[in-house]
């Protein structure tokens, strides 16, 4: 899907994409090798072109930064056609619930193995598994997970196409929290962790470090719940959001 979105060039929206498709202009490719003439002006369809073949050297060079930066939030799930099998689920505990508090915990999930990284033990290494993958999903990532993760750590999110599920749910008609959204869709959570929510996971992580060790398995679970739901409302999110799309071309 991501060969085939246009919207990341600047003067291209959704009824200039929609043109393009109907043109029969499909891909970025059919694009550069097209001679089809279109109803815009000759400034737009040479700009057009430039921004298209940089986009195919970014491809090429794996500089997912470069689509990130240049896709709008509520259409960043088009990416993830292309990279169903390197996307990483991602989600983050810190001690209290602002950007400038320090991380506990970070929790990956790459849709086969769920990883835990932990303050004072391996949280660092979270930073190598972060950026192995180019497609990053979070849910409210973008205010938070993110920029909270980059300020503690200079080299990590740095080449990702970041998909914040907050914005395409949105689109589709689902707001607030996360756990009320798991709730709207039928996904369950297990019951030890049902009732938790984001101050009990400070309160957990400040009860381990008074010697509690089953209150860090609970946090531990927490967190690895919040990542494993992602992948089910990424699918939804992609799968609803390419039938809408289809729908209008």
């Amino acid at each position: 899907m991501l060969q085939k979105t246009f919207i990341h060039v600047p003067g291209i929206g959704l009824a200039r994409e929609r043109c393009l498709w109907d043109a029969g202009i499909r891909t970025w490719h059919d694009y550069l090798a097209s001679g089809a003439e279109l109803p815009w002006n000759a400034a737009l369809i040479e700009r057009t072109r430039e921004h298209l073949a940089q986009s195919l050297q970014a491809y090429r060079d794996a500089a997912w930064a470069f689509f990130d930066k240049r896709l709008p939030s509520e259409h960043k799930w088009r990416a993830f056609g292309d990279f169903q099998d390197r996307t990483l689920y991602l989600d983050i505990e810190t001690t209290g619930l602002t950007w400038d508090d320090a991380i506990t915990i970070i929790g990956t999930y790459d849709g086969r193995e769920t990883k835990t990284f932990v303050l004072g033990r391996n949280l660092r290494e979270a930073v190598e598994e972060i950026n192995r993958y180019p497609i990053l999903v979070t849910y409210n990532g973008a205010c938070f997970d993110i920029p909270v993760i980059q300020r503690q750590f200079a080299a990590a999110c740095r080449n990702h196409i970041h998909i914040d599920l907050r914005y395409p749910l949105r689109r589709l008609g689902y707001s607030g929290g996360l756990k009320g959204i798991e709730r709207a869709m039928g996904i369950l959570r297990s019951e030890a962790t049902r009732e938790l929510d984001g101050w009990d996971a400070v309160r957990l992580w400040q009860a381990y470090l008074g010697g509690s060790q089953e209150a860090l398995d609970l946090l531990v679970a927490y967190n690895a719940e919040d990542v494993r739901h992602l992948k089910p409302l990424m699918e939804f999110v992609y799968q609803n959001c390419y039938a809408a799309l289809q729908s209008t071309t």
